[in-house]
């Protein structure tokens, strides 16, 4: 009798449920209120990409073995996207260090990619060391002092400055990090293409395989790059601030000395040259101020052939 009495005067619970927003742009959300930004969602199927799955890729090493050699220039190039790709890591070390890391779909799509990078990294590496368990292409070139300062940046300060650069740009720093990869994976596509017609083959058909990989990111990253930029100027400003700290073909932010060298070769021809940089302008037309161009492509002709 006393337990009935205590059910029947209790007050009733207000679930959060029944005061959620039902109209606005929290609908849905139960922990959302006008102090939160809603999350950012576009037309790209995250949870479809992530069931995907992702294996490695097929390298016929027997039948490359067979073949002609790839020329000493070809291999420098290969090289360099070699380790681009296999740069994903530290990319994304830089972006789940801030509040980008926040984002549920960024994070559940940087798990896929994550390995698609990795077996894209792989496959190119096979493509040059064959399928030995340690061989790694080997770097021709040394950087100038100065530019292995960028090492250290890297490595040492940019852990510590992580925490600072979230406290300040706060959710928007997710725009130049979005921009930022937007034109790596766009800037990917474009030298593979430039190296897949100087090669035949196997080393053709490895390359060709993977830079077809690359669209789903690209579309992922470009998507959620212009949706940010465009939704507000603070995110703008964001996006131009890190794309101004560095080039997105130097992955994970440390230079690689063969790279002028591999962009006489992906860049030999105009309508390569144009390619690479219009990877960047998806982007950076969207972006306030003056044109933001790339310092590592700077050194490329503007004309010839």
């Amino acid at each position: 009798m006393i337990i009935g009495s205590a059910v029947s005067t209790a007050q009733h619970v207000h679930l959060p449920h029944e005061t959620a927003p039902a109209t606005d742009a929290f609908a849905g959300h139960v922990h959302f209120d006008r102090t939160i930004t809603p999350v950012l969602v576009t037309d790209f199927d995250v949870a479809a990409f992530t069931r995907r799955g992702s294996g490695r890729l097929p390298v016929d090493t027997a039948l490359l073995a067979a073949e002609t050699p790839l020329p000493a220039d070809l291999r420098t190039a290969l090289g360099v996207l070699q380790r681009l790709e296999s740069s994903a890591l530290s990319e994304s070390r830089a972006m789940l260090a801030t509040a980008t890391g926040n984002e549920a779909r960024i994070t559940a799509f940087l798990a896929t990619w994550l390995v698609d990078r990795h077996w894209q990294s792989r496959a190119l590496r096979d493509l040059l060391t064959g399928d030995h368990p340690v061989e790694r292409p080997r770097i021709q070139h040394r950087l100038h002092p100065l530019r292995s300062l960028r090492r250290v940046h890297v490595d040492r300060v940019q852990p510590l400055l992580s925490p600072l650069w979230t406290a300040v740009a706060g959710e928007s720093v997710a725009a130049g990090h979005m921009a930022r990869m937007a034109i790596q994976e766009a800037s990917l596509q474009a030298a593979l293409h430039a190296l897949s017609r100087r090669l035949d083959g196997e080393a053709r058909r490895v390359v060709d395989l993977v830079l077809r990989r690359h669209q789903a990111a690209a579309d992922f990253f470009t998507a959620e790059a212009i949706a940010r930029i465009g939704r507000s100027r603070g995110e703008a400003v964001t996006a131009r601030v890190v794309l101004a700290l560095g080039s997105p073909l130097d992955g994970g932010g440390t230079p690689d000395a063969d790279l002028p060298a591999a962009l006489t070769v992906l860049g030999a021809e105009a309508r390569d040259r144009a390619a690479l940089r219009r990877a960047r302008y998806e982007i950076t037309r969207l972006l306030p101020g003056p044109a933001l161009p790339d310092p590592v492509l700077a050194a490329l002709p503007r004309t010839g052939a």
